[in-house]
């Protein structure tokens, strides 16, 4: 559609009830996440979880990453060459892969702590005014 035309789509309108960018996009963006403490931690596990699996395959990419030629000649030695830089780049994407994992599970944790701090601090405005948790 040019600059020029109108379009002939009805304008949106929005019915009662939290928006889309409310319920997904405003958590990733905000100060915070609108999971449970339970969710959280389970979230923060399965990063470390995954970090550690591909920390692991990592190791089995060096493998890869050290191929040496089975002869002498040019085929075996350029075949070789192929399967080292092969593996020298499956390294660093695992790599990559892994340190957003664990970038992941730390943002997880992090959040964790500011929920047991709010939980902390609305605990003790209620003790103060007279409550009982």
């Amino acid at each position: 559609m040019a600059d020029n035309q109108q379009s002939s789509l009805p304008p949106i309108q929005r019915f009662g009830g939290a928006s889309i960018e409310t319920m997904a996009v405003a958590p990733l963006l905000g100060d915070g996440y609108s999971y449970d403490r339970a969710t959280l931690e389970e979230i923060a596990k399965l990063y470390e979880s995954l970090a550690d699996k591909y920390y692991l395959d990592r190791d089995h990419a060096g493998i890869i990453a050290r191929t040496q030629s089975p002869g002498l000649e040019f085929s075996s030695t350029d075949n070789a060459a192929i399967f080292r830089n092969s593996g020298e780049v499956l390294k660093g994407s695992l790599e990559q892969c892994e340190r957003y994992c664990r970038d992941q599970a730390a943002k997880h944790r992090a959040a964790l702590k500011k929920y047991a701090d709010a939980e902390h601090a609305h605990s003790a405005e209620i003790r103060r005014a007279g409550g009982h948790l």
